[in-house]
């Protein structure tokens, strides 16, 4: 029998989006075509309102608020009316096997509730980014499922292992969670008025983890290494736009570039290795790889056989103070399953990049809480502005009118996202709030629909135009259940104006070689706005999904590069922001929602993404002393989405 959860969800959509089909109920909450007909209809029959017509389900009578957020935020009273809703449509069933569905249900239920209410919502309590932290202790065991290779800055470009390398090495500069720049090993930075010379001045007290003192030197040789081809350094391509590096004295470093490019730091921003140890090695196979020597906020003290890597506080750390942490050890496991249910046992303390059906796994399983990030990236509907349907702008708008973003927010992505007008992260200093999110109005959208010629000629609810029906198909990617959930939501909102959608699932890396007409996609940002240039620039080949080709803003993307003034270039990003989200190139829904989950609660880290989760590790202070041997036992809160 599925879960009470499941129930719940289906319940919850049944509410949310009447008719749907057996099988969209089975995509949206991962139950067998066969358990939804079997449950729906067995709670049907034992008193939930629940009507099957038309091919789909429905809710009816005014039982419906019962079914408002059960799982998380259910109280007595709500649980209680369900089974007393239960209880009389059981007394009063000739069905014998609903009968026996019905008490199962009501004795989960029982069995859920009282460990619900003895879990209560936590809050994320963080230190100030460069806040001296109060207390030091405590070991914090992080899970993974992809295997670190080499941690060497010239060369390291795997996930993992980059994480581990800001970790363990500093950065010439650095970012904060809106993407600016902020001083690391550089103290203070000059831009020429040509935009073609960066000259940094480096910090003088800054030392590598054997003693040795960082000096312009070092970071000339980490750039140097990186443009040499023959090193192969997975980084060599984004240097084609430097002409040269060159020192002055032992704290000044410059880099000399062959065109403006304003985002420069965001290309090559990189951790600073040692000269002194890595001059005459060759640099695939040195043993640094494995044993590698940063001046970052950790050292790496262990890195075993089975790839467990322990991480210990560099005391000597250059920035206010040495972090709270004295360790953090990073354990990898085959899989991201066999990761969670580590972290159920009580084995690890911090899970990344859990999907909405791991966060009700691990709320099933003590006390575990879970941060959401959001701002890396958002979700859209690309339109392939070639097909005939959608070069017609009132289509556009009619498809942007009928999407409802709250509702979505609310259901599918369990109320951790917000609502995302334009082409750039939410949090980002390029993201312009004065472009106002568009209101769900249904009437509005079949308006523009008929002024643009499609109207029901044969009252089979889907619209036609010169004897076509309005059908789209929408292509999505396999990369997460919560893009599922959203995509059949959107579907059941499109029919409710009469557009019939067709849904085609491809692998992730099949999207950018499939043709499509539609195309609902996470769409990721990065710390820059430029990274939109390569979204919506019109020469930019394949990745211009939307074939988009608005010379102004081809314009404007090239100005935002040349652009070295913040203000200039958020007030450029700002009208590019606002003359693509008016062009409707594609329906942008939501920011994306990462969320991470932690068997601790930490003081401070506002984090922008799953990806930069650990940039705030050095100033993590652990609430309530080390972990108990087992997730049961520990007093901490869950706080679930």
């Amino acid at each position: 029998m599925p879960k009470t959860e499941k129930i719940f969800d289906m319940l919850r959509f049944v509410k949310e989006y009447p008719n749907l089909t057996a099988r969209d109920l089975s995509q949206l909450c991962n139950v067998s075509e066969r358990g939804i007909y079997r449950y729906l209809n067995t709670l049907s029959r034992a008193g939930i309102p629940i009507r099957f017509q038309n091919g789909g389900y429905r809710l009816e009578d005014d039982y419906t608020d019962v079914f408002e957020d059960l799982f998380i935020n259910a109280d007595p009273g709500t649980l209680e009316h369900i089974i007393s809703l239960l209880s009389l449509g059981m007394q009063s069933s000739q069905d014998d096997v609903a009968v026996k569905h019905g008490k199962e249900f009501i004795k989960l239920i029982k069995a859920t509730f009282p460990r619900l209410k003895k879990l209560r919502k936590g809050e994320i309590d963080i230190l100030p980014e460069m806040a001296q932290a109060t207390h030091h202790g405590g070991t914090v065991t992080i899970g993974h499922s992809s295997r670190p290779s080499i941690i060497n800055p010239i060369l390291t470009a795997e996930t993992i292992s980059v994480n581990l390398l800001n970790l363990i090495f500093s950065d010439l500069v650095k970012f904060d969670n809106s993407g600016k720049l902020r001083p690391d090993l550089a103290k203070s930075w000059e831009i020429s008025k040509d935009g073609l010379v960066w000259t940094f001045f480096l910090r003088d007290d800054v030392k590598f983890h054997d003693g040795y003192p960082l000096t312009s030197r070092d970071v000339e040789f980490t750039y140097k290494s990186i443009m040499d081809p023959m090193n192969m350094s997975p980084m060599a391509e984004r240097c084609d736009l430097i002409d040269r590096v060159e020192t002055e004295g032992d704290y000044i470093f410059r880099i000399i570039l062959r065109y403006p490019f304003a985002p420069i730091m965001h290309r090559l921003g990189r951790a600073i290795a040692p000269k002194h140890l890595l001059e005459n090695e060759e640099l695939h196979s040195t043993a640094f790889n494995r044993c590698p020597i940063g001046s970052g906020p950790f050292r790496l003290v262990e890195w075993t056989e089975d790839d467990t890597i322990v991480l210990e506080a560099n005391r000597e750390y250059f920035q206010n103070d040495r972090p709270a942490l004295d360790r953090l050890v990073f354990k990898t496991y085959p899989d991201r399953k066999e990761a969670l249910e580590a972290v159920s046992r009580g084995e690890m303390d911090i899970a990344l990049n859990l999907t909405a059906s791991d966060i009700l796994f691990m709320g099933r399983h003590g006390a575990f809480r879970v941060y959401s990030a959001l701002g890396a990236s958002y979700y859209a509907i690309i339109l392939n502005l070639k097909d005939p349907i959608f070069e017609d702008i009132r289509v556009r708008k009619a498809l942007d009118c009928a999407i409802d973003r709250e509702s979505m927010i609310k259901n599918q992505l369990k109320g951790h996202s917000k609502i995302c007008t334009g082409p750039f992260g939410i949090n980002s200093w390029a993201y312009n709030p004065n472009v106002q999110p568009t209101r769900y109005n249904m009437e509005k959208a079949k308006e523009l629909l008929r002024q643009a010629g499609w109207i029901d000629t044969d009252g089979d609810g889907i619209l036609d135009k010169d004897g076509r029906p309005l059908e789209i198909s929408i292509t999505v990617p396999n990369i997460s259940d919560s893009l599922e959930r959203i995509t059949v939501a959107i579907r059941a909102q499109l029919m409710k104006i009469g557009i019939g959608v067709k849904l085609v699932y491809v692998d992730d890396s099949m999207l950018y070689r499939t043709p499509f007409q539609a195309a609902l996609t996470l769409v990721s940002v990065g710390a820059d706005p430029d990274c939109a240039y390569r979204v919506w620039h019109s020469q930019s080949g394949d990745v211009n999904l939307a074939s988009y080709d608005n010379k102004a803003v081809d314009n404007l993307l090239e100005l935002g590069r040349r652009t070295a003034d913040l203000e200039k270039r958020k007030a450029i990003y700002h009208e590019i922001h606002k003359l693509i989200h008016d062009d409707y190139p594609a329906i942008f829904l939501t920011s994306g929602c990462q969320f991470i989950g932690s068997n601790y609660r930490f003081r401070d880290a506002k984090f922008f993404s799953a990806l930069h989760f650990l940039t705030t590790a050095k100033d993590w202070q652990i609430i309530g002393g080390e972990r108990k041997d087992t997730a049961y036992e520990s007093q901490r809160e869950m706080n679930t989405p």
